[in-house]
């Protein structure tokens, strides 16, 4: 009979071969030149010395608790995390499919909705395309910033919203001029126009606003040397909703010229705001927006949840 510290050792060369090795236990039998039976024997037999210890993890509880928090750090009423995928794209399509589906779930059916841009939008409007046409929904839907030139059509604003509304039966408005002017005096003149002051008045009484939260610097470009030159460095932006920058406190960071055609932060405020994560988005522009206090319910992969909890976002 082989001496107790033989069967410990034996144990423990058992344990490492089956938890660390990921090797079954007939090739664990086979390799040591022992019966199958008799690897099941000790590995039982280590759980009970306490060689192996197994612990459950229930991500479950995780993910109640990062909701909490963000809830109560962020003053937010709903925070939604969504499970990581195989890769970004599944997981932004994930979190594009949670979006959409609560955005214009039955109790939002009646409401007027603001869509902002940015490549969680494209994901959204990729996912509405695979739907069938809805008719339930009522209200209306529209842009919440002018359009730009883009490889990403999360930024094609009229496009966007043309898809929900085939989707969802909202009756669509569309906001036919660029984001971006070359001065101010050119945005003025736009907004004096009759389909400008049209848009105004939807983005002043809309019910639901939904946004996405991107880093900076980020693509596209937007136009941002032209319009800020060096401030968003030197004041360091950490992210955009919409095309206003923010530093990591929550601070709206003024553009040198106003020159973009989108709603205001005034009327951002009114409404409630859902704000959309993509995978790559970082922690700090996370933190930065909720710091803006625009937003309501906010939607993001676990992943992205737990940085934030982790860069010791929550301590601030």
């Amino acid at each position: 009979m082989r001496s107790e510290e033989q069967k410990i050792e034996r144990m423990i060369t058992v344990a490492r071969m089956y938890y660390e090795k990921d090797m079954n236990q007939s090739q664990i039998a086979k390799e040591l030149g022992i019966s199958r039976p008799l690897v099941s024997v000790l590995l039982t037999e280590a759980k009970a010395c306490g060689i192996v210890k197994v612990t459950i993890n229930d991500i479950s509880v995780s993910r109640e608790k990062i909701a909490k928090y963000l809830k109560e750090h962020f003053l937010l009423n709903h925070v939604l995390l969504v499970p990581d995928g195989k890769n970004d794209g599944e997981t932004n399509l994930a979190v594009a499919s949670e979006a959409f589906f609560y955005c214009f779930a039955k109790k939002n059916a009646d409401k007027n909705v603001g869509i902002g841009w940015g490549s969680m939008m494209g994901y959204m409007a990729d996912l509405a395309e695979t739907m069938d046409d809805e008719k339930r929904n009522k209200g209306c839907i529209f842009p919440l910033t002018g359009g730009i030139s883009s490889v990403i059509r999360g930024y094609h604003t009229n496009e966007v919203v043309r898809i929900f509304a085939l989707k969802t039966g909202k009756t669509a408005d569309f906001l036919y001029v660029p984001a971006l002017f070359d001065t101010n005096a050119e945005l003025e003149m736009v907004r004096k126009t009759e389909p400008y002051a049209m848009i105004q008045k939807k983005w002043e009484h809309m019910d639901q606003a939904v946004v996405s939260i991107s880093n900076y610097p980020s693509y596209p470009d937007m136009g941002v040397k032209t319009i800020y030159g060096d401030r968003l460095m030197k004041e360091h932006a950490v992210g955009r909703v919409l095309a206003y920058y923010f530093d990591r406190t929550g601070r709206v960071i003024s553009p040198n010229e106003d020159c973009v055609s989108q709603v205001s932060i005034g009327q951002l405020r009114k409404a409630q705001v859902t704000a959309v994560c993509s995978s790559q988005v970082k922690a700090a522009a996370v933190a930065g927006a909720l710091r803006l206090g625009l937003i309501d319910t906010l939607i993001l992969p676990l992943s992205v949840a737990r940085k934030v909890t982790e860069a010791g976002e929550l301590k601030n």
